[in-house]
């Protein structure tokens, strides 16, 4: 008798679950919720049977046990038969684990490679109908448990109903988190293949980060001196000046690495300054709350430079959920024109910080910055537990009523300290930057191992710090 082969047990369970939707009017929801927790499982050792998975896959295997901590990871098991489908699937897939684990090793070639990232694509085509159906048929069993009726709400009150072990709350329940499932399967079948995506990662364009750059001057210098300009823009763009700082540090980490530039002098001058600059940088932008308004609206400019700095500098810096390898980023970009490049735009900072500190009080004294009473009263309450023993300039009817105010000019002074500090650090920062030489020539050909294996606190690369605007609003503008 043969065995079957890896790609006949695949296509088998395919035809299985592609079955169950030929006639999708007899779904019987019930039967793929009790079938489903056994069909996952094994679908899932499949998928980690194959060989060298990447991180998107891993991700895909650890969803599919289920939103839950043990024992239920897909909710209470539902007391009906399984569906036959999923079964006959599911043991399919649970030879192609068999085989995998005894015989397939480490891909040594392209076509080999090729060959496991198909196998994965199968098995995760596999999940998603699986999903795709028991999600649609418990969706139709919790219509047929609750019905509508002529004048009856559709959520009544009433004694919880059953059928064949599924109730409408598991139902609904467990067919909201096979749609999130879902989601996740159709992004994972949606990225290109391993070989396509690795030569993606070699081809960055050189222009990109340059224009997107530009861009991003041009509009932060509009926002900044709009007049009014809006509270959300202004927090949007210190937070993207904050973003491009820990992609700087990063890149600037690569070259020293590299001996694009003095390592030494990047481990010791360049990088604590990056570090406090862009912890300034999220202090200025948790000094602008939502809560605070101008009268100007949000644009969209803002955002759309943003996102494309971001965009840009994540094909550089980024790989997969995590940092790239300084080799790799060296590989994707010319160091020594991106390090120039990223030099100038934190020089160029230093003056957007300076706008930052005018525009408080400049838009105190127009009457222009309004915010809730509470808000500012929450702020200079911590101020005076941090030594101020100022009168408060907020009535406390206004704090009652929850009213809206006007922002006064004394109450801007905060605000004013933080941007005039950041501007210092930036100052700083854009001295020691000019400073720094480049990398010996002779480093840079007979040196480099031995300063890369240098002890160092940033050997494995920097480690960028939690943003400071994701701190709450009420301590993050307090500063005002």
């Amino acid at each position: 008798m043969s065995v079957a082969t890896v790609q006949e047990l695949l296509h088998d369970a395919s035809r299985e679950v592609r079955s169950i939707m030929w006639d999708v009017t007899t779904l019987d929801g019930p039967a793929l919720a009790a079938g489903w927790p056994a069909f996952a499982s094994q679908a899932r050792a499949a998928l980690a049977a194959v060989p060298l998975p990447d991180p998107g896959t891993r991700l895909l295997i650890h969803r599919a046990e289920g939103p839950r901590s043990r024992p239920n990871r897909w909710g209470p098991s539902v007391e009906a038969e399984p569906d036959p489908h999923l079964i006959r699937a599911g043991c399919a897939l649970a030879s192609v684990a068999d085989l995998l684990r005894r015989y397939a090793g480490p891909p040594t070639s392209t076509d080999a490679a090729r060959e496991a990232d198909l196998v994965r694509r199968s098995i995760a085509e596999c999940l998603f109908i699986g999903s795709h159906v028991t999600a649609l048929g418990l969706s139709e069993h919790a219509t047929r448990l609750r019905p509508a009726l002529p004048g009856v709400a559709f959520d009544r009150p009433g004694a919880r109903l059953a059928v064949a072990g599924a109730s409408l709350a598991q139902s609904r329940r467990l067919a909201s988190e096979l749609d999130t499932f879902q989601a996740h399967a159709v992004r994972y079948l949606a990225r290109p293949g391993g070989e396509s995506r690795r030569s993606r990662e070699q081809l960055v364009d050189p222009d990109r980060l340059p224009q997107a750059l530009a861009a991003w001057e041009v509009t932060a210098r509009r926002v900044l001196h709009a007049q009014p300009p809006s509270v959300r823009d202004l927090a949007g763009v210190a937070r993207g000046e904050q973003v491009l700082l820990v992609h700087t540090a990063v890149i600037l980490n690569a070259a020293a690495r590299a001996c694009v530039i003095d390592h030494d002098g990047f481990a010791h001058q360049i990088y604590r300054r990056l570090q406090d600059a862009e912890v300034a940088w999220g202090d200025v932008a948790a000094t602008w709350p939502s809560q605070m308004t101008t009268p100007a609206p949000p644009s969209p400019a803002g955002v759309d430079a943003s996102g494309q700095l971001h965009r840009a500098l994540n094909e550089i810096t980024r790989e997969g959920n995590g940092w790239a390898t300084p080799v790799v980023i060296g590989q994707r970009v010319s160091l020594a024109e991106v390090t120039g490049l990223l030099s100038d735009a934190v020089v160029a900072g230093s003056s957007r910080a300076a706008r930052f500190a005018e525009l408080p009080n400049e838009l105190a004294h127009g009457g222009q910055l309004r915010a809730p009473a509470r808000l500012l009263a929450a702020m200079e309450h911590h101020s005076s537990e941090r030594g101020s023993d100022r009168q408060s300039a907020v009535r406390t009817t206004d704090v009652a009523n929850r009213r809206i105010v006007v922002v006064r000019v004394e109450q801007t002074n905060g605000a004013t300290a933080t941007a005039r500090d950041l501007g210092r650090q930036l100052t700083s920062l854009a001295h020691a930057l000019e400073t720094l030489p480049l990398a010996r020539r002779s480093l840079a050909v007979g040196g480099s191992t031995s300063t890369a294996q240098r002890t160092d606190p940033h050997r494995t690369g920097p480690t960028p710090t939690a943003p400071a605007s994701s701190q709450p609003d009420g301590h993050a503008t307090a500063r005002w």
